[in-house]
């Protein structure tokens, strides 16, 4: 049976004033009844019981109460469970009396609630049991801690957070209202403690100023979690109670009760805070429902002039009837309000922010257009301009003419095909490589007045490798075909390379073991073969043969002569046949390797090296492991964050290999599919454990920098700050690629030594689409490490600039560790740590997302190849590319504008 808050008589119809002391408990009752909801959530058609007038706050039960007319049931120096010491009663209401005692074993004073001595009914019990699990789901400095529960003669009770001091109501009934100052950082307190609870799926249901006390340091504490209740749990008439008067419309009505509720109830309490006085009154609930409904509470600056109309603004927007029309979140009442900041409130108490406060904080509006109009135009320029830049002294641009890989593989064929193998083949591949010994080895020797464009043009840098086999070509374990993979065991597979003219350099084909019937040593086609590598037969000479083909044959032969246009180079060809036709065919220059040399073996500095690679990544996996776990069970990890960069890593290395494997007609496919489905399942289990390890670390310290990221992971792609991260990570990834083209183009300028094109992405629409998806995995991850590592240096040094200098010293190493062997190792190696050390110090202030941005457009940018004719089969993939990365900058402007216009005034 319930009680009266204010003469603690029984009640037998909680609807109705107290028949003992007059007092109106409908309206001061923890839990009364209402009319049944309507169904499907329309108003209910009957009116709720009239009330009389509700009590004055100083019927309400508070901790604070001193007026107390008894000891309560527990005289001062009862000794309670052989722990507890009683000093006196603070309190009695509705659900029971509370003493401050001394806790004897850790001699510190607390707070005892126990429940009425009448009326302890099986379902009181269980709410009194359910407060004490809800309540230690939750801990904050807002938020009164609870510590356990115990039983004396029958009557269970709670020990918890002793708060010396008065409730909110109390105080301002007191004083009237609180100074504008003090009440705006008392509601950010309150609306930082509510958010700890809804961060656990707690609702509180019965937030009012009777339920929050201030503490002696003026700080406000959320008591009485005995209404609370796990989101998910609230069904039927759990959803109602509450006390009437603090109720949400949606509340009063039956409805379903969500965090919004909680969200009106913290209006009502915002509005007493600045104001002094209650948004309705109304003398029953029907009254009170229709003035809520209608939203016309006086206006809080008429009450008030000092209050700013910032609050009034916030305060409205929570006491909207539509719970869909009030904030979100606590957190972003908070931020709402004037100078709000409750990511710094969270960090001055030493608590980690949770993900959704980190994402609640910071700027919300857009970048200044003075700032981001220019950043934008330069983006652009960077965009189109890099690449003509690079093509004026790049290798592909020397060359005067070079086949797609289409035509490439169709003149393969025709190589083919002169030489009898005339049979279409099942399956067939082309890719290409760049040549890096030819150049190499005209560094160092004499070019006789040759300009590099002559001898390109002479003999391509670059190199097509063609296969093709009369059965599906299977490469595992993944399908990405190389020289090697499918190896060459087959009969009837073809190997071939080719210069970037369609020239022949090498051939081999694997023949039966049982080949047709012809005289040995057989003639072959020898004006075919010099057709296919493009040389004038009548030039050479015959000569020993000096290499042995891998394949079967029974006639040799070799020939030397000019190599046409390379200065001084003679030229060595070597061919082998077997039953007159051609399986092997090598060109030789001198730069040309041996393929079937022996590897170097591994000396010891190869072994040290592999050793401290394998122990640092075994030593990242385990401290990952071991740091994930721990973060889980503490429950301050970012479940959902990692959950969704895992599911994008795994995903962006899945549409990697969709598009650059070669594909098959065969059942293999499926065990490719497997293969790369595993593979991206491990990347992005690698990322999940990584950022469970790190990312609660950084949260914790440095949790501006994960603003916008947090924010992106939240799907807040709308977000103005988020597109502001997105332009700077562009403009500072393409003045990094800037820089580093310059370092080319002066190498080119003081050596003539062209710089090699990246042709990743080009040759179809598939392997362009899954070369940029690999760009945005390595991106991610790399920006991920990059970041962390950026992290680390910050949180050992303590200080931004040293930070900076140690990850430039890092990554200047890493990057430069061939430099030693450049002209200019001191300049080179001192320019790449001062553009690391200003990359790094942007990233310090723009953080995670900028970061991952930053790398994608230094590694997407170089793959932007353009003839400046614009006719080369190559330009159509650097024009698309070139689209992207300017649709990226044009999105991240128009977002990062907010509710600007180009035609601001500014």
């Amino acid at each position: 049976m319930d009680r009266c808050v204010t003469c603690n008589s029984e009640l037998a119809d909680t609807s109705k004033a107290c028949p003992t002391c007059g007092s109106a408990a409908a309206l001061a009752t923890v839990a009364m009844e209402l009319p049944p909801p309507a169904p499907n959530g329309a108003k209910s058609a009957h009116a709720p019981p009239a009330s009389p007038k509700p009590p004055s706050r100083t019927s309400l039960s508070r901790l604070s109460e001193t007026s107390i007319p008894d000891d309560g049931r527990f005289l001062p120096g009862t000794l309670v469970n052989g722990r507890y010491r009683i000093v006196g009663l603070l309190g009695r209401g509705g659900m029971g009396e509370v003493y401050r005692a001394t806790d004897l074993t850790l001699a510190q004073p607390v707070a005892l609630k126990f429940l009425p001595e009448a009326g302890v009914t099986e379902r009181v019990l269980e709410r009194f049991h359910a407060e004490v699990r809800i309540a230690r789901q939750v801990s904050h400095p807002n938020i009164c801690r609870v510590y356990d529960i115990g039983e004396v003669d029958g009557q269970p009770f709670i020990s918890m957070e002793y708060v010396d001091g008065e409730d909110l109501a109390g105080l301002l009934q007191r004083i009237g209202r609180l100074p504008a100052d003090k009440a705006l950082e008392t509601s950010r307190k309150i609306c930082a403690g509510l958010a700890a609870a809804h961060d656990k799926g707690v609702i509180h249901r019965d937030l009012k100023p009777q339920n929050i006390m201030l503490n002696k340091r003026g700080e406000p504490v959320i008591m009485d979690f005995g209404l609370a209740a796990v989101a998910s749990q609230l069904t039927g008439a759990e959803a109602r109670n509450g006390t009437p008067a603090y109720m949400a419309p949606e509340q009063l009505r039956g409805e379903e009760v969500t965090a919004k509720s909680d969200i009106y109830s913290l209006g009502l309490v915002l509005y007493e805070i600045f104001s002094g006085k209650r948004a309705y009154e109304a003398k029953t609930l029907a009254d009170l429902l229709k003035l809520q409904e209608s939203a016309q509470a006086p206006s809080l600056t008429s009450l008030a002039a000092d209050v700013d109309p910032q609050v009034e603004k916030v305060v409205k927007r929570c006491l909207n009837p539509d719970p869909a029309q009030r904030p979100a979140t606590p957190l972003a009442v908070a931020a709402a309000l004037p100078g709000g900041d409750p990511l710094a409130a969270a960090l001055a108490a030493g608590e980690t922010p949770s993900p959704e406060m980190v994402a609640a904080s910071g700027k919300t509006e857009g970048m200044d257009l003075r700032y981001s109009i220019p950043l934008l135009v330069f983006t652009i320029a960077a965009v189109i301009g890099l690449p003509f830049f690079a093509a004026s002294h790049d290798v592909l641009q020397k060359a005067p003419f070079s086949y797609p890989p289409v035509v490439a593989e169709h003149e393969a064929r025709k190589i083919a095909a002169s030489f009898g193998y005339t049979q279409l083949p099942d399956d067939s591949s082309i890719d290409y490589t760049d040549g890096s010994p030819i150049r190499d080895y005209w560094k160092t020797h004499d070019r006789q007045g040759k300009s590099w464009s002559d001898l390109i043009a002479a003999e391509s840098f670059y190199t097509y490798y063609y296969r093709e086999s009369p059965a599906s070509l299977v490469a595992k374990p993944y399908g990405w075909i190389s020289p090697d993979n499918p190896a060459p065991i087959t009969a009837g597979m073809i190997d071939m390379r080719l210069n970037f003219a369609g020239r022949l350099r090498e051939f081999e084909e694997i023949p039966a073991e049982k080949p047709a019937s012809a005289a040995p040593n057989s003639p072959f086609d020898e004006p075919a073969l010099f057709r296919a590598i493009g040389y004038n037969e009548a030039d050479f000479t015959e000569t020993p043969s000096l290499r042995v083909p891998m394949v079967a044959y029974d006639l040799r032969k070799a020939w030397k002569g000019p190599a046409t246009g390379l200065p001084g180079i003679e030229v060595h060809v070597e061919a082998a046949s077997l039953a007159g036709k051609l399986t092997a065919v090598k060109v030789v220059y001198p730069w040309t390797p041996a393929r079937r040399d022996p590897p170097r073996r591994s000396g010891p500095a190869d072994l040290i090296g592999a050793f401290g690679i394998f122990a640092m990544t075994a030593f990242a996996v385990i401290f990952g492991l071991v740091f994930a776990v721990r973060n889980l069970r503490k429950n301050r990890a970012d479940r959902k964050g990692a959950f969704r960069l895992a599911f994008v890593a795994g995903l962006l290395n899945f549409l990697n290999w969709v598009g650059t494997i070669h594909h098959i007609a065969d059942l293999e496919e499926w065990n490719f599919f497997l293969n790369a489905l595993g593979d991206s399942i491990f990347t992005g289990f690698t990322m999940w454990v990584l950022y469970l390890a790190i990312e609660p670390a950084v949260r914790a310290r440095w949790p501006r920098a994960l603003v916008t990221w947090n924010r992106l992971l939240a799907g807040q792609f709308g977000d103005a700050q988020l597109g502001a991260s997105i332009l700077i990570g562009a403009v500072i990834g393409l003045g990094l690629r800037i820089v580093l083209e310059l370092v080319d183009w002066i190498d080119y300028v003081r050596d003539g030594v062209p710089p090699f094109n990246s042709l990743r992405g080009s040759g179809s629409s598939l392997i362009w689409f899954g070369a940029n998806a690999q760009t945005m995995q390595g991106a991610l991850s790399t920006g991920f490490i990059v970041f962390f590592t950026i992290f680390g240096f910050r949180n050992l040094l303590k200080n931004d600039y040293l930070a900076a200098l140690g990850t430039a010293a890092f990554f200047a190493a890493i990057q430069g560790q061939g430099i030693w062997n450049r002209p200019d190792p001191w300049l080179e190696g001192t320019l790449l740590a001062v553009i690391f050390f200003i990359l790094a110090l942007m990233l310090l202030r723009m953080g995670m997302l900028a970061t991952i941005v930053t790398i994608f457009f230094i590694n997407t940018v170089e793959r932007i190849n353009i003839s400046p004719s614009l006719s080369s089969w190559y330009t159509s993939y650097g024009l698309a590319t070139m689209a992207l990365l300017i649709g990226i900058a044009v999105y991240a402007f128009w977002r990062s504008m907010g509710s600007r216009t180009i035609g601001d005034s500014d």
